[in-house]
């Protein structure tokens, strides 16, 4: 036992023993009191020490109180205090059969007891208190947001040293609570407030702590803080706090994901939870930010197995040991392969048989595919048809392609080979018993190669900030939303349907890096700007619908399906799919560029 924790103990029964001696003179009102029950006092105080020690320590009174008091440890006073008092009242008067013996003194003890091993926590706790708040060392700060989640980071700033916090007050938008208090904190104002506040009060640093918040109430908090000239940070929002607690280690800058120019748009995941618990998920393209997302969602519905299959060794190591510290219950079995290697892709579906299969692996960069042209083909297309005419043959419950808005009225190879394929899921829906659905989404915020790091660092190096044209937009979504998309239309499709997420309006490129800027401290209206020019293949906005399609709303009013006239038969797309193959083998790009120009009639 450390030592810390013996000094208490011993404090404790010492105590016990002074509130036992209490009890005597507060029953006589007096510190003489008469020769007979002198004798009984000292002869039962051994007997009185050794019980209460026992109790104590059984109860482990001394065990939490250096880092946490309250109700709980009131609690266990209160049972160890009262076995206590039961324990020397039965052992005394069976020794003195209650002769001589005041019997009120058990009761008076009792209450002493309590009153006294209380206090010594609450002067410590206090003490703690007190030198921490007196720390010259602690952040002075301000918590936006007096609900549950500033609730929590307040109680976990107070009763722990390390944070480095000094929570001054709160700030609430809530009229009801202005002027009150939580745990000794006021709620000083409302947002309004943050400047006039934060300089009254010396205050170093503001945390957010609205994970509902939407991206203008974000907007707007940021807005204050900056004309506050005070350091601000935020909080995860509720879909990325995935076991639901929130705690100081989860303070983070805030971002642009956190300033999305929409309200965050969270599904309904109980049919998801049904359709995943217990099963044998199977995630291509594992290693890459929307796999590993993926991932990391579908191991929150407890799958009896979840198989990653990665072409990249590096990326597969960090997602399994990504996975395995965050879930350590979960059955991961990992796959370093390669779509386009069929035989490898058979043996291991073979062995594995999955039950649902998620594909996400893909070459994903529009200009990279636009010069390779050849590689695009092998493997977004023909790697989708070696995986799915594979979940056809072994009967797998479910197919889950992922798509892009690109590739709709698609201008780029990148957005061919996804239109191709959503043909081929389409047509192969119709033959199969596996239930094949594509799901259709924007730009993902601070994935991998997206726009919003190559910002970051173009800011952070002080260079010209590189955007392709003052009028491009694009459709933006978190990686979260993005996941849940695909999750919530495997459980939903009935197979051949294309699911899109409403993503509200497509954000400008340049209204995107002006946010990036003063969340990084910048001044927007100085930065320098270096319009370079649409790519080969890029549009100067994005489509979620293309020609001969319609949205047609779901069960769920936020997830739409598209219906298209554009079907092509299974054995006509097969065929065609076989002559694109032996003009890829024969490195034929002028053919295979007109042959892909005849299976997508609107490639331009």
């Amino acid at each position: 036992m450390p030592k810390k924790q013996k000094f208490l103990l011993l404090l404790d029964v010492g105590s016990g023993g002074l509130a036992y001696y209490l009890a005597f003179v507060l029953r006589f009102s007096s510190f003489t009191f008469p020769p007979v029950e002198f004798s009984i006092f000292l002869k039962t105080l051994p007997i009185v020490i050794l019980i209460k020690f026992i109790a104590f320590n059984y109860f482990e009174l001394h065990r939490p109180i250096w880092k946490y008091t309250g109700t709980q440890e009131l609690i266990d006073i209160i049972k160890s205090s009262g076995f206590a008092t039961l324990a020397i009242s039965f052992v005394v008067f069976t020794l003195s059969r209650g002769e001589g013996f005041p019997r009120s003194v058990p009761i008076i003890d009792l209450l002493l007891t309590v009153a006294f091993i209380g206090g010594i926590r609450f002067i410590i706790k206090m003490k703690g208190a007190t030198a921490k708040s007196s720390s010259s060392r602690s952040t002075r700060v301000l918590i936006v947001g007096a609900g549950d989640a500033g609730t929590s980071i307040l109680k976990e700033m107070k009763n722990s040293t390390k944070v480095g916090y000094n929570p001054v007050g709160f700030i609430d938008d809530n009229s009801a609570k202005q002027g009150r208090t939580i745990y000794g904190v006021s709620i000083l104002g409302t947002q309004s407030d943050i400047p006039r506040l934060a300089y009254r009060y010396g205050i170093q640093e503001i945390i957010i702590a609205i994970p509902s918040a939407s991206g203008s109430e974000m907007r707007s908090i940021v807005a204050k803080c900056r004309s506050a000239k005070v350091k601000f940070k935020t909080l995860p929002a509720f879909a990325d706090i995935i076991n639901g607690s929130v705690s100081v280690s989860q303070i983070k800058d805030v971002d642009v994901v956190d300033l999305l120019r929409r309200e965050p748009i969270e599904l309904d995941t109980t049919f998801v939870s049904l359709h995943l618990s217990g099963k044998k998920v199977m995630v291509t393209g594992a290693g890459g930010s929307i796999g590993g997302e993926l991932c990391r969602q579908i191991a929150r519905f407890n799958p009896s197995e979840l198989i990653l299959l990665e072409m990249a060794e590096t990326p597969l190591f960090w997602i399994e040991l990504s996975l395995k510290n965050e879930f350590p219950n979960l059955n991961i079995i990992p796959f370093l392969g390669d779509i386009k290697d069929a035989q490898f892709l058979e043996e291991m579906i073979s062995v594995t048989h999955p039950q649902i299969i998620y594909h996400a692996a893909a070459y994903k960069h529009v200009p990279i595919v636009e010069k390779n042209a050849i590689q695009g083909i092998k493997n977004n297309i023909f790697g989708t048809q070696n995986l799915a005419d594979l979940a056809h043959k072994y009967e797998i419950d479910n197919f889950v392609m992922i798509s892009t808005d690109k590739a709709v009225n698609p201008k780029n190879f990148m957005g061919v080979s996804k239109r191709v394929n959503e043909l081929y899921i389409q047509a192969l829906a119709k033959e199969s018993k596996t239930k094949f659905v594509s799901v259709r989404f924007g730009n993902v915020l601070d994935s991998s190669g997206s726009c919003v790091p190559i910002f970051k660092q173009q800011i952070k190096a002080k260079k010209p900030i590189t955007i392709t044209h003052p009028d491009a937009k694009r459709f933006f979504m978190t990686l979260p939303e993005a996941s849940q998309l695909i999750l919530q239309a495997g459980s939903m499709g009935k197979g051949g349907e294309i699911f899109i997420l409403k993503m509200g309006e497509q954000i400008r490129i340049v209204d995107l890096v002006r946010d990036i800027l003063a969340f990084s401290g910048e001044e927007p209206d100085k930065a320098e700007f270096s319009f370079i020019g649409l790519r080969p293949g890029e549009k100067l906005k994005e489509e979620l619908v293309g020609h001969n399609e319609k949205a047609q709303l779901t069960n769920d009013e936020k997830i739409l399906i598209i219906n298209s006239n554009n079907h092509v038969p299974y054995l006509k797309l097969k065929e065609e799919l076989d002559e694109l193959s032996q003009l890829v083998k024969s490195q034929s790009i002028t053919l295979a560029v007109e042959k892909c120009e005849s299976i997508v009639s609107t490639y331009s």
